[in-house]
């Protein structure tokens, strides 16, 4: 997600969350998103680092997404006051950079993350969009002009 990734982060097979841990800090790595499965579910765990807290979330449903440019984040229904949302909706603004939306140019913004929880399910959506910015014709230029 950039700019905000290790570019420079070379994986092998040997390493493991220690290693990625312990050059966190001088690669500037704030948080670490880490997928695994097990025999019954997915989950997305979100850890700050260096000192925590983690995140974990059980993932219900999923689709495949490539090469996320840029990120914004937008949170919706996380405004209850229990305290693991708060914790949540911390996390999550962290990692993402805030916009203001009275003075952001659409142009830079490429990628939106939605997070939405749902009180009734406590279920949390995780959702990205692509945004393209393209010049629409104006098409009161091509009408033709109405006959009375």
């Amino acid at each position: 997600m950039l700019p905000y990734t290790a570019l420079k982060l070379k994986e092998k097979k040997r390493n493991n969350i220690k290693d990625f841990l312990n050059i966190a800090g001088p690669m500037g790595v704030t948080h670490f998103l880490m997928l695994s499965k097990t025999a019954t579910a997915p989950y997305l765990r979100v850890a700050r680092t260096p000192q925590g807290p983690t995140l974990t979330f059980k993932i219900q449903e999923y689709s495949l997404a490539v090469d996320v440019a840029q990120s914004q984040i937008v949170l919706s229904g996380f405004g209850t006051g229990e305290q693991h949302l708060k914790l949540t909706t911390i996390m999550f603004q962290n990692i993402f950079p805030a916009i203001d939306v009275n003075t952001v140019k659409l142009s830079s913004c490429q990628r939106i993350v939605l997070l939405n929880y749902n009180k009734e399910t406590k279920l949390i959506d995780f959702r990205h969009y692509s945004i393209r910015l393209q010049p629409v014709p104006d098409l009161r230029k091509f009408a033709e002009p109405s006959s009375s």
